[in-house]
Parts: structure tokens; sequence; C-alpha cells
């Protein structure tokens, strides 16, 4: 997801709170979980989102539902940001704020694709030797997909390593093509 200067900032905020209070990832928790509710929850969504529905009326709803579930911090971000008209913004909010977290215990996420189910010893080697080459300590979430016929694809951040068959054989096609004969 891309997020926008105001997610950012408003991530940011609510960073620097949870940082001074000592909750950041409680808050972290929190607002991921808020976020995954109104996310698969269309008549939240639709409530949340609604601009015929007054800020007023959505803060005293979402008091009465969250008071004493969330953390105090949380609940005063999410009312700030109903009254400010910017909940439309808060996955983007959720995906910054999850990224300040990852800068802060200088952690990175690596999104690795394989053809087969890796083993732990793989994993935990591909982890090691990734952490020792970006120095950072990484994050690995692992899925397989049967379409790559073999080898990984990696996705840190914009950065893609492909190292699959499949794309191996699709340079080979390429070169084969280009070959004079």
């Amino acid at each position: 997801m891309k997020t926008s200067s105001v997610s950012k900032e408003y991530a940011k905020a609510l960073f620097l709170l949870a940082k001074r209070e000592g909750k950041l990832d409680e808050i972290g928790d929190e607002l991921e979980s808020f976020n995954a509710l109104v996310e698969s929850n269309k008549p939240i969504k639709n409530f949340l989102l609604a601009p015929q529905i007054s800020a007023e009326t959505k803060v005293e709803m979402l008091k009465h539902a969250l008071s004493g579930k969330v953390s105090e911090e949380l609940l005063k971000f999410l009312l700030v940001l109903i009254q400010k008209r910017r909940q439309d913004h808060l996955a983007g909010i959720c995906t910054s704020y999850h990224e300040e977290l990852n800068r802060f215990y200088n952690r990175v996420e690596v999104f690795i694709e394989s053809a087969v189910d890796l083993t732990d010893k793989e994993q935990n080697t591909l982890v090691t030797r990734l952490s020792e080459h970006l120095e950072r300590k990484v994050v690995a979430k692992v899925k397989v997909n049967p379409s790559l016929l073999g080898g990984l694809v990696c996705r840190i951040g914009d950065v893609v390593f492909d190292g699959s068959l499949r794309r191996q054989i699709q340079q080979l096609s390429i070169k084969m093509l280009k070959a004079k004969i």
C-alpha cells in the first residue's frame, strides 16, 4: 500500500507518543488490529467513512465501542483522527507506523517466495545471510509459489531479487532469440 504524507505525519506523531509512553509494540498491535477490523468489516468501514454522519457521532460511538478495549493513547489518537476527518488514512497510518517501528528496531521485512516449502534450516540460513548483507535484523515473510518452478524471489521494499528458475528460463529464451546463427 502506498502511503501519503498525511499518513506518514500521523503515524510519526503516534509513534512519538507511543515511544514516550513506552508502548511502541502495544500501540502498534492495537492499531494493526483496529485497522484489520475496519478493513474486514464493511459496516464499520462504511460508518467511519460516511460523510453524512457527523464527526461528533462517530467520536461518541468510537468512545463507547473502544473504551477499556484499547489503550487510552490509541483511543485519543483515533478520536483526533475522526475529528480531523482523516479516518480514510487509517490503513496508510498503520503501514507508516509499522515502517517507523522497523526503523526504530533496525529491522527490515523481506518477502520471500519459493517454489517449494523451505526447511527451517534453509530459512534460517537465508535469514542469517540476508541479515549480514543488509546489516539489519530480517523479518522473513515466506510463501510458496509453485509457478516459480525452482529458486527464490526476494522483495525488500521496492527492490526485487529474482533468482527463480522461471526468470532464468525467460532470460535464456531472450538470449536465444537474439543470437545470430
